[in-house]
C-alpha cells in the first residue's frame, strides 16, 4: 500500500506468549522455516547478539511477509494465528514442508464450509495457527 494512501494499518504483528522462547525459536526457525530477526533479554534489558544463549524475553521470527513476536510468559497458551497464503496448492506446499519437519499438525488441509482451503498445526505452547487460501478448483 502506498504511504499516502488513507489506511493507515498496514500490517500485524501477533504477539504469541510462549513458555520458552528458546525451544519455540527452534519450532518456528527449523520446522516451520521462518528466520529470526532479534531476541531481547528481559535480565539485561537488551538486545542479545547471535551467539548469546537464550533468556527470557521476547524475539521476533519471520518468513516472507509476515512476522510474530513471542514473548516468554509461563501459562496456558489459546492465541490463534491466521497466516493467509495466495493459492490451494501453497497450503498444500506448507503442510507438506511443516509435516516434514515433524509439526504437530491438528487437521490436514481440508475445504471448510466458508470456501477456505485450510490446515491447522499447533505450536509447542497450544498456539493454534491456521493456514489458508480460497479453495478454488478443489
Amino acid at each position: 500500500m502506498h504511504p499516502n494512501s488513507d489506511e493507515v494499518i498496514f500490517a500485524c504483528r501477533p504477539n504469541l506468549l510462549v513458555d520458552s522462547v528458546a525451544v519455540s525459536l527452534r519450532f518456528y526457525a527449523e520446522v516451520l522455516g521462518f528466520r529470526i530477526g532479534w531476541r531481547w533479554s528481559d535480565p539485561e534489558a537488551r538486545f542479545l547478539d547471535d551467539d548469546e544463549p537464550d533468556q527470557p524475553g521476547t524475539a521476533l521470527v519471520g518468513r516472507d511477509g509476515v512476522q510474530i513476536l513471542l514473548t516468554q510468559n509461563p501459562g496456558e497458551h489459546t492465541t490463534r494465528l491466521h497466516l493467509d497464503v495466495h493459492t490451494a496448492e501453497q497450503v498444500d506446499g506448507l503442510f507438506q514442508e511443516w509435516a516434514d519437519r515433524g509439526a504437530r499438525v491438528a487437521e490436514p488441509p481440508v475445504v471448510r464450509p466458508w470456501g477456505m482451503y485450510e490446515m491447522r498445526l499447533h505450536d509447542p505452547d497450544g498456539n493454534v495457527l491456521r493456514v489458508s487460501a480460497p479453495a478454488t478448483g478443489r
